[in-house]
């Protein structure tokens, strides 16, 4: 009888918009309960911690040393990582510059020539400006990457969410498709042009078909007036290959190709980086995220190398040897089920943040619910006010979610979500996790 009566109040505790705070331990234990007893995580497989980062002290944990698929959850990993190596600035090219030639190698910036970030075009204004007599170099002996990460899925392949990686990416390694007119599409950038075919209609269909073909060949089919907001990102399929013909068409000049450099000169420096940072979480942005960890792995080693796999042993091996449980980490994105980390783990990292960054500087980092990113129309704060700002990770089967939350107390507080195995929509896992956030930013 005593038991129950305390679920009862925990219940109307818990649906109550103005629920009365509970004392700590009632609280914790409140909180680990729900989560461990709740009718929709069960139907997933559920990890949750709760963590003062004030204290170090982990309020609430429901299976938080298991290992979890985290999506793109992944790139908290990748953020902190270029939190700890890049400076303010993203290196954008390495520049050699003698009276005979300029000698470029590329450092893997994912903003050059990227149609999100025209106002930082620096490398591309100092190209412009060389003289004709002059050759420019391309120097692409410090990488050798595998164009598809290990364990992404071949079916997404052609998706814009699942662009190429590469030393030197241009224009966001995708091809721009857009309505020209009433019956027709263009591309940008114009070099596509070439491979943009129109296939005779169906007859009786009125669906705009697009396909695009391993070469990059893209036809398209409509039985009806184009929508003139119609626009798709396809990305460059082996775009390595297409790289020398894509910037000599962008330069309107031949360049010379090879490995050639005896010294790396100066770093040409493209952007703010936090502008990049925001790119990648806010709108989940797998090519940046991919990109970043490459420049990162090109800062340790002086450019000599890119090497994704390599600057993360290093942060498993050096940095974060001393995790609750080590992660299997293979990407930038977490487009890879490879991946396995633990809540312990988010939140550990996440609290690392906390502890070596500022504050204000996280917050607009991270998506801040109701207002931003992927949770702008999730977890919305009171009075248009957020208290969530955090990273999702979605993938079929996959829902995550981790970061801080502010409770209405002002109190920060670290929290790990991540829910796997699960068929169907994620939509009640997400009002589930409302309900419990919103609880504790009530209670606390």
């Amino acid at each position: 009888m005593r038991r129950l009566s305390f679920f009862l109040l925990l219940a109307i505790a818990l649906s109550s918009c103005t629920a009365t705070r509970l004392p700590g331990h009632r609280f914790s234990g409140a909180i680990q309960r729900e989560v461990a007893n709740s009718a929709v995580f069960g139907k997933a497989f559920t990890g949750f911690v709760l963590m003062d980062p004030a204290s170090g002290k982990v309020l609430a944990d429901v299976n938080g040393d298991h290992y979890f698929t985290p999506a793109s959850n992944t790139k908290i990993l990748t953020l902190y990582t270029c939190l700890r190596v890049l400076g303010d600035s993203m290196p954008g090219m390495i520049w050699s510059r003698d009276e005979r030639s300029v000698t470029l190698a590329p450092v893997g910036d994912p903003t050059f020539l990227h149609p999100l970030f025209q106002a930082w075009q620096p490398v591309m204004a100092d190209l412009l400006h060389v003289p004709q007599d002059q050759a420019i170099i391309v120097d692409t002996g410090n990488y050798n990457i595998l164009p598809l990460g290990p364990g992404w899925a071949w079916d997404d392949a052609d998706s814009d969410y699942s662009a190429e990686r590469t030393g030197f990416p241009m224009y966001g390694n995708t091809k721009w498709l857009f309505a020209a007119g009433p019956d027709s599409l263009d591309i940008e950038p114009g070099y596509w042009k070439q491979y943009l075919q129109r296939s005779d209609r169906v007859s009786g269909d009125t669906t705009l078909r697009v396909r695009q073909s391993g070469d990059n060949t893209v036809v398209y089919t409509s039985g009806a007036p184009v929508d003139t907001a119609f626009e798709a990102w396809l990305p460059v399929r082996e775009s390595a290959a297409y790289l020398r013909l894509l910037l000599e068409d962008t330069l309107h000049r031949k360049l010379t190709w090879g490995t050639v450099r005896d010294s790396f000169g100066m770093v040409r420096y493209s952007c703010p980086v936090d502008t990049v940072y925001r790119r990648m979480m806010h709108q989940s942005d797998n090519f940046i995220a991919e990109q970043l960890l490459l420049v990162a792995s090109g800062v340790r080693t002086g450019f000599s190398q890119l090497n994704q796999d390599a600057v993360i042993r290093w942060m498993l091996d050096s940095v974060w040897n001393d995790l609750p449980q080590r992660p299997r980490w293979v990407d930038g994105s977490g487009l890879s089920r490879y991946n396995l980390v633990s809540p312990r783990d988010l939140s550990v990292v996440l609290k690392r943040l906390w502890d070596e960054q500022p504050h204000e500087r996280l917050f607009s980092l991270f998506p801040a619910g109701g207002v931003s990113g992927t949770i702008a129309g999730l977890y919305p704060g009171k009075n248009g006010k957020p208290y969530v700002f955090a990273k999702t990770g979605s993938m079929s089967g996959v829902y995550c979610l981790s970061g801080f939350l502010r409770t209405e107390r002002g109190k920060i507080l670290i929290f790990s979500f991540m829910n796997n195995n699960f068929t169907g929509s994620n939509k009640p896992l997400k009002a589930e996790i409302q309900r419990i956030l919103e609880f504790i930013r009530d209670n606390n």
